[in-house]
């Protein structure tokens, strides 16, 4: 009986001085929002989006291949397409394409004018189908935490129609 005690109370004093030398393991430490912008910022050891066709490249190289794959894939579904306008129209706009965390590519959002989507009414599911078109991508990777992320970016595109006769 009397090694019980002695063994409850080794139990206990050890308890209490876990309770009192481990209490910074419950501290909580503030990362202060700059910090976290600092870190959350876009670096040149960050990798971007990629496709397969471009494995092979790093760098510049790597940029100018998936900047090339997205702009010949949406060309050659535009001149593969028969697009219809109600008036000429002349005006650049600005697409944004999401790439989620998985490599999914889809539309994001088209920054355009009236005029615009009274000569050609069904503008946004045209570019909604033409990025559709493009291949299934490489996520880009955050380097500093070594994990896939979310990347989105902004493409310009010029539209120029005439009037059917």
């Amino acid at each position: 009986m009397q090694a019980f005690s002695k063994l409850t109370t080794l139990s206990f004093v050890c308890v209490i001085s876990f309770l009192l030398t481990g209490c910074h393991f419950f501290e909580s430490t503030k990362v202060s929002s700059q910090e976290i912008e600092t870190a959350s910022k876009w670096s040149s050891n960050d990798i971007g989006p990629s496709f397969d066709a471009c494995d092979n490249l790093e760098g510049e190289g790597l940029s100018n291949c998936f900047e090339d794959i997205i702009s010949s894939t949406l060309i050659e579904y535009f001149t593969s397409s028969i697009l219809e306008s109600n008036s000429s129209i002349e005006e650049e706009l600005t697409l944004v394409i999401k790439i989620d965390q998985e490599g999914n590519i889809s539309f994001g959002d088209l920054d355009f004018s009236n005029n615009l989507i009274d000569a050609i009414p069904d503008i946004e599911n045209i570019f909604s189908e033409a990025i559709y078109q493009l291949p299934q991508a490489k996520p880009a990777i955050k380097s500093n935490v070594g994990a896939f992320v979310a990347t989105q970016f902004q493409l310009p595109v010029i539209i120029s129609a005439q009037q059917p006769n």
